[in-house]
């Protein structure tokens, strides 16, 4: 019987697999949109660090204001700059980076990390150069 519906069964299986996996990368990672990063940021913050994980040149080119910029290449030599003991909101261009960085940082014990959804690319707050 299997081997009937071969052809149906395999590409069934590696959907379910991509899919489990896409799951997988932010399990225990918040996300929040970019109007939500943008209410977040206009009010007080004390307990907040935000961090964008893009390259120097990207963020040169514009970035918001507030942003720490500890590029994902680098964020292993860098982890000393981002307290442990508060809320760590992560931005990428696309969200993509943001998350890998959200999983490293969760591999090294940081606990209350949020990813921005969309990133800069869905950001439309003002920019700095």
């Amino acid at each position: 019987m299997i081997k009937k519906y071969w052809h149906i069964i395999i590409p069934i299986t590696i959907l379910i697999g991509f899919f489990g996996y896409k799951l997988s990368l932010n399990a225990g990672i918040d996300e929040m949109n970019t109007e939500q990063l943008a209410n977040l940021m206009n009010e007080p913050h004390e307990d907040v660090f935000f961090v964008d994980v893009r390259e120097s040149h990207e963020f040169n080119e514009g970035h918001i204001d507030g942003m720490m910029n500890i590029p994902l290449s680098t964020l292993g030599d860098q982890t000393e700059l981002i307290p442990k003991d508060q809320t760590i909101v992560i931005i990428c261009r696309s969200g993509n980076r943001s998350l890998q960085a959200a999983n490293a940082l969760t591999d090294l014990g940081y606990q209350d990390l949020v990813s921005v959804k969309g990133g800069m690319l869905k950001w439309e707050g003002e920019v700095t150069k």
